[in-house]
């Protein structure tokens, strides 16, 4: 193979690092780390991490906060980590009367939110599907089979049309070393460290709606980070948890990440919302 071919293996996010590129490929690791940083400028990448949003239960203000962000911060790469939209209106749970929506509604909604996230300008976007964006595949199975195959979230929400990879639920995406996925199947406290230890990488994941930052070693001295960024839905809309479980459990915030694509590293920084503020390099966006 060539440095072209193990460049290649790069751009495509085919392996983690230039050491195992230039393995791969059978070129001198510094030659290629050279031709890396060149190709990729100062060689880092900027990442905007979304967790849940659940719209149209999203909280707003929350959102055009997070938004504010984006647009000083510039991203390279967008990420929503899942459950972009709530899909109330087909959940298998009994619903509240006076909370009537129609999918059709639903999907407007996150559509356009969707497009505020691509007027960022990310050069990369992913979409990982989410537990409550899984229950359009539920319906379908149990309600209508016919419609299997012709109906799909990916088409609803109009991501492939517009740029975005589409990662199934239950399944990974990855920048460098990093891994990305809405949930490992498992809950309680302590969700973030059994993602870790289920990956054995770092990972971040969704679902649970809380700010967890664990770092775990191994006996080589090697360490891996498991990272969840809390959420952006409006508390007060989630009736499928006591109100005061959720607002004691639940945090609204976001994540900022830098890729170091020379490395495969990426190291990530929880954003909490703090009263409606958050602090990213330094600026108090209010």
């Amino acid at each position: 193979m060539s440095i072209e071919a193990a460049l290649e293996l790069l751009r495509n996010n085919q392996v983690e690092t230039v050491a195992e590129a230039a393995r791969q490929a059978g070129v001198p690791r510094t030659t290629l780390s050279d031709r890396w940083a060149k190709e990729c400028g100062t060689g880092i990448e900027k990442i905007l991490l979304i967790p849940d949003t659940h719209a149209p239960f999203h909280d707003q203000r929350a959102w055009e906060l997070v938004m504010d962000v984006g647009r000083d911060f510039k991203p390279d790469v967008v990420v929503h980590l899942g459950d972009l939209v709530d899909c109330y209106s087909i959940s298998a749970h009994s619903k509240d009367p006076d909370r009537t929506s129609r999918l059709h509604e639903e999907m407007e909604v996150a559509r356009g939110l969707r497009a505020e996230l691509d007027s960022l300008g990310a050069t990369r976007k992913i979409f990982i599907e989410g537990n409550h964006c899984f229950r359009l595949i539920t319906y379908l199975h149990d309600k209508a089979p016919e419609l299997l195959g012709l109906v799909s979230l990916d088409e609803l929400l109009k991501l492939s049309e517009n740029g975005w990879e589409h990662v199934p639920y239950r399944q990974h995406a990855r920048i460098g070393k990093l891994y990305l996925t809405h949930d490992t199947g498992q809950g309680g406290k302590y969700t973030t460290a059994r993602a870790l230890e289920t990956f054995q990488h770092s990972v971040v994941i969704g679902h649970h709606h809380q700010i967890q930052y664990f770092v775990q070693g191994d006996a080589t001295g090697q360490h891996q980070v498991g990272a969840q960024f809390g959420w952006l839905g409006d508390v007060e809309k989630a009736d499928y948890m006591h109100q005061i479980k959720a607002r004691r459990s639940w945090s609204l915030g976001f994540g900022v990440g830098y890729h170091d694509r020379a490395s495969g590293f990426v190291y990530l920084q929880p954003v909490p919302l703090v009263d409606y503020t958050a602090c990213v390099e330094g600026q108090i966006y209010r």
